[in-house]
C-alpha cells in the first residue's frame, strides 16, 4: 500500500489539529485545564511536532493520522495535545496532557 502525502495535506492535518485544541480548551467543562497549566491559555505557544500513520495489524486499508503539537509557555515545554483522524477525516480522539 502507498499514501501519498504532500506538504498541503500535512499543513491541513496540523490546522486540523490545532482547530481542534482550540475546541477543547474552550470547552467550558474543560476551563478546569488553565488552571492545572498554570499559565493563560492564550499565552500558550503550539509547535508542530509530529505526524504519525498508524495502521492496523489486520486491516491494512485502515488507518489513522495521529498528530501532535508541544504546548510551551515561554520556552518551557508544558504539556503535549495529540489529535487522531481517521483515513477519511473523521475525528478519533484528542489528547491533552499537561505536565
Amino acid at each position: 500500500m502507498t499514501i501519498e502525502i504532500n506538504e498541503q495535506d500535512l499543513a491541513l492535518l496540523y490546522y486540523k489539529t490545532k482547530q481542534k485544541y482550540k475546541e477543547c480548551i474552550d470547552d467550558s467543562e474543560n476551563s478546569f485545564l488553565e488552571d492545572e497549566a498554570g499559565v493563560p491559555f492564550d499565552s500558550i505557544k503550539l509547535i508542530e511536532k509530529d505526524i504519525k500513520i498508524i495502521f492496523y495489524k489486520d486491516i491494512a486499508s485502515n488507518y489513522l493520522f495521529e498528530v501532535s503539537l508541544l504546548l510551551y509557555a515561554g520556552d518551557k515545554e508544558i504539556g503535549k495535545y495529540t489529535f487522531i483522524e481517521s483515513e477519511t477525516g473523521n475525528a478519533i480522539d484528542d489528547i491533552l496532557v499537561l505536565y
